[in-house]
């Protein structure tokens, strides 16, 4: 039986490969009928990778047909009858029949070899022609075509829409490469910033709107702001949510929420300047929190930098020696996924790039403003900006305050302060009378702090307000930026 089958095996094969390429046209018909729906539809509503949708197509109707000729491939009792109709005049089937018998005569002995030199004399496979559903076939072809020109239609989506995402899938492959590339960071952490970057691509790509892309990189953004934050270390996050519990302390505890040993620096030499004008009540008290703070640490270095400042300040004293090396332990700690935060700072900064450069327009604004207390200061700010582009801006204006030291501002609640007259006076009826209403606010009233005291607050506010809505990573710098100016 073994050498039948090795006889009958090419054969066998052709007739496979004849039932595969059959299935294949009745499949791929299909799949082109289904493609030319999807490249038509297209044309008409925005879908993300329509090609690569019909690439799919063809694919899984590949696969299919492969999985339909595995499972109705010819047998040996096929080969045989296709052998016979070549030629074999019965003898092909009539062996196969024989050699299943368990004992042969002499003359089915002779009836076997007979089908055997028939079989190798008579060249089956090459003998065999395929049958091809040619109309069917001419359709596929015709399909394709008509496939392939639909796609040279124009696309509905936005031009401005292309470009864009276009630009910033050039800024995503930068960015991928410098993570691939860079040494301070494991592969865990690699990973991470790979996931986010892969899915702005594909995120691009589908953008039908440059708005719709614009938001994608914006959501791109916050989400790496928010690994940048959860990369802090725990204890230096503890430690800035218990620090900006004070004014006083704000400016520290940002600086630790960011891990910036530049901002640490300038905040604590700050804080030691103010700590000049301090009671001794009001050092005892910071030294309260201090030592409230140090209870948190899990770190047994910084715990017992800031027991050591709390004792200090408790007595009244201002240890500067104490200061300093709470400041290093805070830098140590800083150090800590250092690497990772420079990464994700550096994606967002590329991701930034151009964002600011999409309209063609100017924007500046002036503004002066003026204290008085012991003395009188002016402050001036201005802002100008520029970008090219396809659309148009108009001009903005902004208002820059000044103060001087020891000015007093009204706080926030003054908006909402209690016993305020409010009236709105109604028009004439008929009659010739007016109505008018009036109603008393609720509220607490507002007070005058020391402008030290409420700016701090108040720059918190606004960059929580910002990082909680759906805003630009360079907008939320630009608003640091301009605290840190009124802050000088």
């Amino acid at each position: 039986m073994g050498k039948f089958q090795t006889l009958l095996a090419p054969l066998k094969r052709k007739l496979f490969l004849e039932g595969f390429l059959q299935k294949l046209v009745y499949c791929w018909l299909a799949a082109s009928t289904i493609g030319l729906a999807v490249i038509l539809v297209s044309k008409i509503v925005f879908i993300p990778e329509a090609p690569l949708i019909v690439l799919w197509v063809f694919a899984a109707a590949l696969v299919l047909a492969a999985g339909f000729g595995l499972v109705t491939r010819p047998d040996l009792k096929k080969a045989a009858e296709t052998a016979d109709a070549l030629g074999g005049q019965e003898r092909m089937i009539t062996a196969l029949e024989l050699l299943k018998k368990a004992e042969l005569s002499q003359i089915e002995q002779m009836a076997i070899e007979d089908g055997m030199r028939a079989g190798r004399e008579g060249h089956f496979a090459k003998a065999y022609g395929l049958k091809m559903p040619k109309k069917l076939l001419r359709l596929l072809f015709l399909f394709i075509a008509l496939t392939v020109a639909a796609g040279f239609l124009p696309s509905p989506r936005d031009e401005a829409a292309e470009a864009y995402a276009q630009g910033k899938l050039v800024q995503v492959e930068k960015v991928l490469k410098d993570v691939e590339e860079e040494e301070g960071i494991t592969a865990q952490d690699k990973a991470l910033v790979k996931k986010e970057m892969t899915a702005l691509s594909k995120a691009l790509k589908r953008a039908a709107t440059k708005e719709a892309g614009e938001t994608e990189v914006q959501k791109t953004q916050q989400a790496l702001k928010q690994l940048e934050k959860e990369s802090v270390a725990k204890d230096l996050k503890e430690l800035a949510q218990e620090f900006a519990k004070q004014e006083l302390t704000a400016p520290l505890a940002e600086a630790a929420e960011k891990a910036d040993t530049k901002a640490m620096e300038a905040a604590m030499a700050k804080l030691q300047e103010q700590m000049k004008q301090l009671t001794q009540e009001q050092l005892s008290a910071l030294g309260s929190q201090m030592s409230g703070a140090a209870a948190q640490m899990s770190d047994e270095a910084l715990a017992s930098a800031l027991e050591q400042l709390a004792q200090a300040l408790e007595n009244g004293e201002m240890s500067a020696e104490s200061m300093e090396r709470l400041l290093q332990q805070m830098k140590a700690q800083s150090q800590q996924n250092a690497g990772l935060q420079k990464t994700l700072q550096n994606a967002n900064k590329t991701l930034g790039k151009g964002s600011q450069q999409q309209g063609q327009g100017e924007g500046q604004g002036q503004g002066e403003g003026q204290g008085q207390g012991e003395g009188q200061g002016q402050g001036e700010g201005q802002g100008q900006g520029e970008g090219q582009g396809q659309g148009q801006g108009t001009g903005g204006s902004g208002r820059g305050t000044g103060h001087v030291e020891k000015e007093e501002i009204f706080t926030r609640k003054a908006a909402d302060k209690t016993d305020y007259d409010a009236q709105v006076n109604g028009t004439k009826n008929e009659g010739g009378d007016s109505s008018m209403t009036q109603q008393k606010t609720v509220g607490e009233d507002g007070e005058y702090l020391p402008y030290e005291q409420v700016f701090h607050r108040y720059q918190n506010e606004a960059m929580k307000a910002l990082e909680e809505q759906n805003t630009p990573f360079g907008m939320r710098q630009l608003v640091s930026d301009y605290f840190s100016t009124l802050e000088k």
